[in-house]
């Protein structure tokens, strides 16, 4: 027993390990290893405690204790203030039970240290043989977690999902080597790693990608305070997809996607195959004319020109930015976000009358009328509703020639950008990979992930044109030309028409205009269109512009080709566009088109690991096998373990995190971070909801019964509509 005539434990273990006094010792670490391997085999854990030097800074003493020495404070003789809250507080717990075992080393003569204490007794039991995985001395978060976690980091994973993932990986919870709360620890490190240095280790990262040549292009700006506000960065493919596929361009903000609230803003095109594709992306602290004037400059010197079609939102300071930078564009306002608001904007008799809905619809959705006919059309409207008065109604005829489609008739690619539904679908496509809190650098890093998977469905998509044909409807020529043409996904557009020209469509008349001819063409679906076969070229031009609008030929075009005995499609009516890859870029790989940063993705490690889970694969189910493996992969081991030197467990995982980052935090960093941006997503309210989206998210909730009406409905006895109405009748 001790002074205090508690009874000690007195750990059982090898002689050969356990410490004695006048032991000596070549150097401390070699010392503190020693007194660590003890404790691990007995069974208890150790902290470093009191040290004293010599006044040249020798060390002279080193007081290794056992963790659970020493008394918790506030267990101490506390007694509560009567001034103190007695709000409840979290329950603690501390493994402090001032237990004094405890080894001292002091330096001797010819620079040696010895032992000269040691207390062996513990005023606590041994922790149990089959928990001892769980003390701190044995959990280490080592390289294989360590990259598993930062793999999940990557692809917007958390910890404790990587953690369950490693538990499947090596069999038990176990076998992992640590617990979900050191993953936890392991990825919170990482973020702080980065703390007040991440934009210049970002701008560090794009300067170093920018050097290699590869074709990476990045611009910033910083404010008064030299702290970044404004970032835009594009890489060597999206260059390549934007002069491809950049004749039009959706663009819409996104927030939450990092710490500083900045504004997410990706460039958003259609691909060959209808699909999202990115053409870059940038960061914004304000949501100003200034701002999105500064992205899309940069923009245009990045890329070389700006789109033919541009569509956004109807945000203001972005309407006059685009009026400003880029003139030449047709700017587009999202007709969606028009529309939501068309419930709110009406009287109250006209909300739910149905009539009105339909003439109001098959007036701004139609493509086949011409702007003068839309505007007899709404002016009628608007004076059998006696809207004149209406100012949003005026508000937006007067912008007209921006959203509605009957001004984009002669516009190349407006039938398939009315809406940003492009940038929403993008927006929500990278949301899944950002985390909402993550710093600059884990934010791009998110991005590059998402931009793989973008480029690998890509791929995919393109090798399924490659091996794979549609289905045929008819049995014309013109069809099987299409389906060698046109991707798999856009031949369905092109043979919903060549169907239609079969089904649909009929000749009413042929006649001649000087050296043209005219076709007069019946369409079940929309009525009479006019086609024009010019002379001398036999250029052809429907009065239904589909083949403007869309960059494939309409059902009409179809109808005069058959008529004309063609077999394929003329080359001048087919949108290179909407053509297969092998047609767009014949002398290039589709390997280019995945990688967007191939220099990181030959990591030597990286290849060590997979021959390793190779070499599995091969001797699976063969125990003898299995047993060879595991044995020449021991001797492996062992081998370089001698030849190589063994890192220190903090200096590995800051080492881990300057790779992670591409540099080490600095600190005088050249570029500080940005401020907390305030912006229209911000705040605890989030975006203003219209009253069409209140009413959907209420009719979405159950339904209760009322106590004072007794019906079912969307309130109770306290805000009943019949109470108020009791009331105001009394």
């Amino acid at each position: 027993m001790d002074v205090q005539g508690r009874e000690l434990c007195f750990p059982q273990c090898p002689d050969s390990i356990k410490p004695y006094h006048g032991k000596k010792f070549d150097t401390l670490p070699q010392a503190e290893e020693f007194y660590r391997k003890y404790a691990t085999a007995c069974g208890f854990e150790t902290r470093l405690s009191a040290i004293h030097r010599a006044s040249d800074g020798t060390i002279t003493s080193r007081y290794i204790v056992c963790r659970r020495q020493g008394v918790w404070q506030k267990a101490k003789g506390y007694i509560m203030q009567a001034n103190e809250s007695k709000a409840k507080k979290r329950k603690t717990t501390s493994c402090k039970i001032a237990c004094m075992a405890r080894a001292v080393f002091k330096l001797s003569t010819g620079g040696r240290y010895k032992i000269t204490k040691f207390n062996e007794g513990h005023t606590h039991s041994m922790v149990p043989v089959d928990t001892r995985n769980l003390m701190h001395s044995n959990r280490n978060v080592d390289e294989f977690q360590q990259r598993l976690i930062i793999s999940g980091i990557k692809a917007n994973i958390g910890p404790m999902r990587t953690f369950r993932l490693a538990k499947e990986i090596l069999g038990s919870y176990d076998d992992v080597g640590c617990t979900g709360n050191d993953f936890k620890n392991f990825a919170r490190d990482l973020k702080v790693h980065s703390k007040g240095s991440d934009a210049h280790m970002l701008l560090e990262s794009f300067s170093n990608k920018q050097e290699l040549g590869n074709g990476f292009k990045f611009f910033h700006d910083v404010d008064e305070d030299n702290k970044l506000c404004r970032l835009i960065w594009v890489d060597e493919m999206s260059v390549k997809n934007y002069k491809l596929f950049g004749d039009a361009v959706s663009f819409d903000t996104t927030y939450c996607t990092n710490r500083y609230k900045m504004i997410f803003t990706p460039f958003t095109g259609r691909d060959n195959h209808g699909k999202c594709i990115s053409f870059g992306a940038g960061l914004i602290s304000h949501e100003n004319m200034e701002s999105y004037a500064w992205v899309l400059d940069k923009f245009v010197d990045i890329m070389g020109h700006a789109p033919r079609l541009f569509i956004t939102d109807q945000d203001p300071g972005l309407k006059k930015a685009v009026a400003s930078s880029w003139k030449e564009t047709r700017h587009r306002f999202c007709m969606w976000h028009i529309n939501t608001k068309v419930a709110e904007k009406l009287p109250q008799k006209l909300r739910e009358d149905a009539d009105f809905r339909g003439i109001y619809d098959g007036l701004i959705w139609n493509e086949n009328i011409d702007p003068i006919v839309f505007e007899e059309n709404w002016n009628n409207m608007i004076e059998e509703y006696d809207l004149a008065s209406n100012r949003w109604f005026s508000d937006m005829y007067e912008d007209r020639a921006k959203w509605i489609p009957a001004f984009f008739r002669d516009v190349p690619m407006s039938g398939f950008f009315r809406t940003t539904s492009m940038s929403e679908s993008e927006n929500s496509y990278f949301k899944r990979f950002i985390q909402k809190k993550s710093d600059l650098v884990v934010l791009y890093t998110n991005f590059c992930s998402g931009l793989d998977s973008q480029r690998y469905n890509y791929k995919q998509a393109t090798h399924a044109d490659d091996t794979r044909s549609p289905m045929m409807k008819t049995n014309l020529p013109i069809e099987c030309n299409a389906t060698a043409v046109y991707t798999n996904a856009m031949f369905k557009e092109v043979q919903e028409q060549i169907d239609c020209s079969s089904r649909v469509c009929a000749m009413r008349k042929m006649f001649s205009d000087g050296d043209d001819i005219i076709y007069e063409i019946e369409d079940k679906l929309d009525g009479l269109f006019t086609v024009r076969r010019l002379h001398p070229h036999d250029d052809v031009v429907c009065s239904c512009k589909l083949f403007t609008r869309k960059g494939i030929p309409c059902m009409h075009m179809f109808l005069v080709f058959r008529n004309m005995n063609l077999d394929t499609i003329p080359h001048k009516y087919v949108a290179t566009r909407w053509c297969k890859y092998s047609i767009l870029c014949p002398n290039d790989s589709t390997d280019q088109v995945q990688n967007h940063d191939k220099h990181s993705k030959s990591n030597l490690e990286l290849r060590i690991f997979k021959i390793a889970s190779e070499s599995i694969g091969y001797v699976r189910g063969n125990e003898e096998l299995c047993n060879q493996l595991y044995e020449n992969l021991i001797e492996v081991r062992d081998k370089f373990a001698k030849l190589g030197t063994p890192e220190n467990s903090s200096l590995s995982k800051n080492r881990m995190f300057d790779e992670f980052y591409g540099s080490s935090p600095t600190e005088t960093p050249s570029v500080l971070p940005p401020d907390v941006a305030k912006t229209k997503g911000s705040g605890a309210g989030g975006r203003r909801k219209s009253e069409k989206e209140k009413a959907m998210l209420l009719a979405q909730k159950p339904k209760r019964l009322c106590r004072k009406c007794k019906t079912m409905g969307h309130h109770d006895s306290r805000n009943c509509p019949t109470k108020d109405d009791a009331d105001l009748s009394s």
